[in-house]
């Protein structure tokens, strides 16, 4: 994809114009894919202590802990990795549209 460009003030504006909204657009997406990814790893943490809870005093209460936050842990896990490969995707089409150094 090529950046528009010109000479005229206004080929200028809009050329800066089409920068910007496509930087914000990776920007908010990195942003997006990150927050989530936070929220996956936090999902994932949860199951674990619940886990080493159940192993120290393995209660019925706790197994039922367990049981629970296994289920959104798989889940939580499922989402990383799409978020995950989002994000390298991003990464590739920031790259792709010259974001990088």
């Amino acid at each position: 994809m090529e950046f528009p460009n010109g000479t005229t003030p206004f080929e200028i504006a809009e050329s800066q114009r089409v920068i910007g909204q496509r930087t914000l657009t990776t920007g908010y997406a990195t942003h997006k894919l990150v927050e989530l990814l936070r929220e996956c790893n936090t999902a994932i943490e949860i199951y674990r202590d619940a886990a080493a809870l159940y192993h120290s005093d393995p209660t019925e209460l706790n197994r039922e802990e367990m049981e629970t936050t296994l289920v959104i842990a798989t889940e939580a896990l499922k989402e990383k990795r799409s978020a995950e490969a989002a994000l390298e995707e991003v990464a590739t089409l920031a790259e792709t549209l010259g974001f990088t150094e």
